[in-house]
């Protein structure tokens, strides 16, 4: 998945530079990333993988100011939404 290693190589760069406002631009890296994906079966299981990618212990490591659980809270907002366009 060259897609999610792009958007985990822009998550991990926002990570190391991290100040107050940071997480508008994850927001948007995670929404481009989604994007690429039709249906609600795939766009699941992408936002299955992120989730998975940024809870390994390589990644969670770097980790600053508690942006990855920003994208989690973000990512299940989507997941919201999501179910309620593909009902």
């Amino acid at each position: 998945m060259d897609t999610l290693d792009d958007t985990m190589r822009s998550i991990l760069a926002l990570a190391a530079t991290y100040r107050p406002g940071t997480i508008i631009k994850a927001e948007q890296v995670v929404d481009a990333y989604l994007d690429e994906f039709q249906g609600y079966r795939a766009r699941r299981a992408a936002m299955d993988a992120l989730l998975h990618e940024l809870a390994l212990p390589s990644h969670r490591a770097r980790n600053r100011g508690g942006l990855f659980e920003l994208i989690g809270l973000h990512l299940k907002r989507r997941h919201r939404d999501m179910a309620r366009w593909f009902q």
